[in-house]
């Protein structure tokens, strides 16, 4: 947990100077998808918008199930699923306080950095901004950051664990089956939105970040007792 909380702080601190120090970074990776008197045109087959519509989907259930699922698991003290109720509580919160409450409660709300497709550089009629920089150049659903990227890297993040929570039961291929697909979700999220013109690059580096980071610190305190350790830490010092 140690290792992967340093990883993530190595992650945040290199991605924010990489796009503040290298905007040409963004602009790009959105340049490839670009083409000019016709947009973001190079992403056109519809099997793509489906695709992302459907696991847009999955994310939506899947948190509210886990709404009412977890609990109901935790007063009946019971499995449901073959899961637990702080299984639940871990899938709920985790859409709940990263893609929910961080992303698009706060960041989207407040950033006003205009989407690839809104700016100058690409026929759009806003300045590009870069990221992390909170300006005015879009009033609401903003482009930083991506809100279904967050909730695409906690999908697959859910799809890994899942695959590591029934390694035992699954076969080699089964496994690493299940692994590519969590993989998948979220790369192909980045891809569309990104290539569609909804997205830079960066917004969805952060976006995954948030997802990363929400997950990793609802691991420490609802499995590894960081709740309990600062607990009677503070009680030890009062």
């Amino acid at each position: 947990m140690i290792f992967a909380g340093r990883l993530l702080l190595a992650a945040w601190i290199g991605g924010f100077l990489l796009f503040r120090f290298v905007p040409e970074l963004d602009l790009g990776v959105a340049g490839l998808f670009y083409r000019a008197g016709e947009g973001f045109s190079v992403i056109t087959n519809p099997l793509w918008e489906w695709l992302r519509q459907r696991i847009w989907d999955v994310s939506i259930v899947l948190f509210l199930v886990s709404l009412v699922v977890w609990p109901w698991a935790g007063l009946r003290h019971r499995t449901v699923l073959r899961l637990p109720a702080r299984i639940w509580a871990f899938i709920c919160l985790l859409y709940l306080l990263g893609p929910i409450v961080v992303v698009n409660g706060v960041l989207k709300a407040n950033s006003g950095r205009a989407r690839p497709a809104d700016v100058d550089l690409f026929g759009g009629a806003h300045h590009f901004s870069l990221a992390g920089t909170f300006t005015d150049q879009c009033s609401r659903n903003c482009s930083f950051v991506s809100g279904e990227v967050a909730a695409a890297v906690a999908l697959g993040l859910l799809i890994w664990l899942g695959a590591e929570l029934s390694r035992l039961r699954l076969p080699r291929w089964g496994l690493l089956y299940l692994r590519a697909i969590g993989v998948f979700v979220a790369v192909f999220i980045i891809v569309q939105r990104v290539g569609t013109g909804r997205h830079f690059l960066s917004d969805t580096y952060f976006a995954g970040l948030v997802s990363l980071t929400v997950a990793w610190l609802l691991w420490g305190i609802l499995f590894a007792g960081w709740g309990a350790q600062l607990l009677a830490r503070t009680r030890r010092e009062s």
